[in-house]
């Protein structure tokens, strides 16, 4: 089952609504696929029309002002469903009305595979509890499990690279797997592993944190390589997803716009339903490529190029982390189709726009020959401080028969720091 099958199961493709909805805009200009939205001519095309909507419609407040005060440029291309893996969506299908999300805990209950919660109102006043558990249960970007190789540039608006390195990430999800069987391949309360750690230069090679999470909200189980002394160590996994990533304008939290247990978060609501500009057709990351192709090597050094922006129906879900969190709020868009969050808006205490996370998506095939949808960058732009953190995906799996359960133990850092690791991810 393909995602247009998919979509016939919770609502028709908005497109031709989208045309009915806006017949008072009929006498709109209609601009072409191809036509390229810069701070030169953005006034001019705000009232004109793409694929039936106002241009000024589908950019946020925060997009226009990166185009406008930092020089981004976005291709319009026409819109086009990703594929997304069959047995994913089969499974969503098949499990269809099983979970349930208890009213008082916000805990699902009887959740086995797939999305849980596949038709979203957003007038259903638990919506944004019900996206963040598909999100936290079913990200397609996941899959069963993923490792990912990341050639990281850190830059600053006014002096370009600042600095350099590799990095990996991956995770074994171990409970509602839907390519590999089984199903479950954890103990009742295990979610998944997770791993984020610098495999290059040799300095910092090993420097990052594995993870256990735990679908019960009990706190993560944590580990670190101390490379002084060549050894894993457990640490307090309490606050480690809140903690910084390596290096890097994010938090453990920021991998895939939010990772954390729901529930650590002290609310979930949806704020709006909308169009915005997203990125779902970007190179095969698997695919050679050069950095120097994919971002601007000009001021401010981290805008995006040589990828389209295609029209995306989303939900505008804020979520409140607790209070020893740094940042005040988290403004996530989320396709109201699948779990698949474009960017996040991320907040200081204060309430002032600090940082932006977004990620190009990619079409890929699995390690058991499934289409599926991939990343090949993700971004952090630290607005307040002009810098950001570019991660160019030089190699992607999911869904590998390679990967096992076993693959994933607090050892991975010990792999990471000896190069060993690097090799088994290409």
């Amino acid at each position: 089952m393909q995602v247009n099958e998919y979509k016939k199961l919770i609502k028709p493709l908005a497109l031709s609504g989208l045309l009915a909805l806006t017949s008072g805009l009929a006498m709109a200009e209609e601009v072409p696929a191809g036509t390229v939205i810069s701070k030169d001519n953005l006034d001019s095309l705000q009232d004109k029309t793409f694929e039936g909507i106002p241009v000024r419609d589908l950019l946020t407040d925060k997009f226009e002002m990166w185009i406008r005060n930092h020089n981004l440029t976005m291709k319009l291309g026409p819109s086009k469903e990703p594929e997304l893996n069959p047995s994913y969506l089969d499974a969503s299908k098949n499990k269809a009305g099983e979970a349930r999300l208890n009213p008082d805990t916000k805990m699902v209950e009887n959740y086995t595979a797939g999305i849980p919660f596949l038709d979203v109102s957003a007038d259903d006043p638990n919506a944004g509890y019900k996206l963040a558990w598909n999100h936290y249960y079913a990200n397609p970007i996941t899959g069963d499990n993923w490792i990912a190789v990341g050639d990281v540039t850190v830059v600053e608006a006014d002096n370009g690279t600042v600095d350099r390195f590799e990095a990996i990430s991956a995770k074994m999800l171990l409970e509602g797997r839907t390519a590999i069987e089984p199903t479950n391949v954890g103990n009742e309360d295990e979610h998944a592993s997770y791993l984020l750690v610098l495999s290059k230069p040799y300095d910092v090679a090993g420097l990052g944190i594995f993870t256990k999470q735990y679908n019960t909200g009990k706190v993560d189980d944590a580990w670190a390589y101390v490379k002084s002394i060549r050894r894993t160590r457990r640490i307090a996994g309490g606050q480690s997803w809140m903690d910084p990533q390596p290096k890097m304008d994010l938090l453990n939290d920021d991998n895939q716009a939010i990772n954390a247990f729901p529930l650590w978060y002290t609310d979930w609501e949806v704020v709006d339903k909308r169009w915005i500009l997203g990125v779902t057709t970007a190179q095969n990351p698997n695919v050679e490529h050069e950095y120097s192709n994919l971002v601007e090597q000009s001021e401010p050094y981290w805008n995006p190029i040589n990828v389209t922006w295609e029209p995306k129906e989303v939900f505008v879900i804020e979520a409140t982390p607790p209070a020893e969190h740094p940042y005040g709020k988290k403004v996530l868009y989320m396709d109201t189709n699948y779990p698949l969050i474009y960017h996040s808006e991320i907040y200081d205490k204060k309430g002032d726009f600090w940082r932006m996370w977004r990620q190009s998506y990619a079409p890929i095939t699995t390690g058991n020959g499934e289409p599926a949808l991939g990343f090949l960058h993700t971004q952090a732009i630290d607005f307040q401080r002009q810098r950001a953190t570019y991660i160019d995906i030089v190699s992607m799996k999911q869904n590998t028969p390679e990967l096992t359960p076993e693959s994933f133990s607090p050892q991975v850092l010990k792999q990471a720091a000896s190069g060993e690791l690097s090799d088994i991810a290409r």
